[in-house]
């Protein structure tokens, strides 16, 4: 094994793990116009000799990506399966917003941002992901009040979208359903990462993370989507390394 691979080792054993993806399940929260997921148990120890779940999923389904293609009409041939495999792994940074305490239809503005690093003593840079904790996977639900959660968040003002585009970050993720859009029952407003700063400029949007919480200010994040041809996005299995010490 090259000195290189003995490195990887020892810096990943030298982490912990921590699981950014909620579970894949029936009735989970979905985008109100997006397809539900189902998942049937097909075929059966009983019936067939062995066990295999059957799945019917939109591509934003769960923790996922969008692709540039899923909003941008001028921009069809970015699509999920266009991007190399690495290109939502790198170091990233991790913003409670939840601190601001933004209500549904809320906008988070760059001042605000920008007083939140201040207090963080960093912020997002060339190349690295941003990750905006909300708090709001408390509403995550697969019960009968899973439409709370599809329906209410808040958002980021277009200044603040700008910022992060200016900086030439990686990729956003949040633990909304859609990320910097503001909406409030089932109302949603003007996205100006998905139209107009962030996936116009190849800067990827996640959502539905969980776990948030649980990162310090800077990790190490992966995230791999499914290579799916002309995908729009892609479910992701995002997870992030964080050193013990």
């Amino acid at each position: 094994m090259s000195d290189i691979l003995y490195t990887i080792r020892e810096a990943v054993s030298a982490c912990n793990v921590v699981d950014l993806s909620p579970v894949l399940e029936n009735d989970i929260p979905r985008w109100p116009t997006h397809p539900p997921l189902v998942i049937h148990p097909t075929v059966t120890h009983a019936h067939d000799g062995y066990y295999c779940q059957t799945m019917f999923l939109g591509e934003h389904t769960g923790a996922h990506v969008d692709a540039p293609a899923h909003q941008v009409s001028a921009m069809m041939e970015s699509t999920i399966e266009t991007y190399p495999p690495d290109y939502l792994c790198g170091v990233a940074v991790t913003y409670p917003l939840y601190q601001l305490d933004a209500k549904p239809g809320q906008r988070i503005t760059a001042d605000q941002i920008l007083s939140l690093e201040a207090k963080m003593g960093t912020a997002a840079g060339e190349d690295e992901i941003v990750l905006l904790d909300f708090h709001w996977f408390r509403y995550w639900s697969a019960g009968a009040d899973w439409k709370y959660y599809a329906k209410n968040e808040p958002g980021l003002s277009e200044d603040a979208v700008r910022l992060f585009a200016e900086r030439r970050v990686r990729a956003v993720g949040s633990d909304t359903i859609a990320c910097d859009t503001p909406v409030i029952a089932g109302e949603e407003m003007e996205s100006y990462g998905h139209h107009m700063h962030w996936l116009p400029n190849h800067i990827l949007i996640m959502e539905e993370l969980q776990n948030l919480d649980k990162l310090p200010v800077r990790s190490y994040f992966i995230a791999v989507p499914l290579k799916i041809r002309n995908g729009s996005g892609s479910p992701i299995r995002p997870f992030a390394f964080v050193p013990r010490n």
